[in-house]
């Protein structure tokens, strides 16, 4: 019972985030227009962010979809599976984009590396566990052969 509530709330969580990013995606123009608009001369600026922020949207937005498969999986009690273990790995890939992404922003705006390496990091960690499934998954599959 508990592990159907705790599922449903990630994937109520899930669903809110994707709804926000879409809602970002909209709204974005107006955001970055008032982010700059003090700022003269902000043609280059403007591009890089455009990039920056739709580029991460979209990984945000395959982020989405791959925590939503796996968490369905977790729901069917289909847990240590390759599936689960190729989203996960997609799902480090789509941290280390948004860490490009912010890492050429950083030289426009300098803050941005600082999300370009928390960016990296939350990779770095997911990939960990990536890799940890990975191996419970195969521990798995040799007992699954086990008389």
């Amino acid at each position: 019972m508990y592990k159907y509530k705790s599922t449903t709330v990630s994937i109520i969580a899930t669903f809110i985030f994707a709804a926000v990013t879409a809602a970002a995606c909209i709204f974005l123009p107006a955001i970055i227009n008032y982010y700059l608009r003090d700022t003269q001369d902000a043609g280059g600026i403007r591009i890089a962010l455009y990039i920056c922020m739709y580029g991460s949207a979209v990984s945000a937005g395959v982020i989405s979809y791959l925590l939503l498969r796996i968490l369905f999986n977790v729901r069917k009690s289909v847990v240590f599976v390759s599936e689960n273990v190729r989203y996960t790995g997609l799902i480090s890939l789509c941290c280390f984009a948004v860490c490009v992404f912010f890492f050429v922003l950083g030289f426009f705006i300098p803050f941005s590396f600082f999300v370009s390496f928390a960016a990296g990091f939350i990779g770095l960690i997911v990939r960990l566990v990536r890799n940890l499934l990975k191996e419970a998954t195969k521990i798995k599959e040799e007992n699954d052969l086990t008389i």
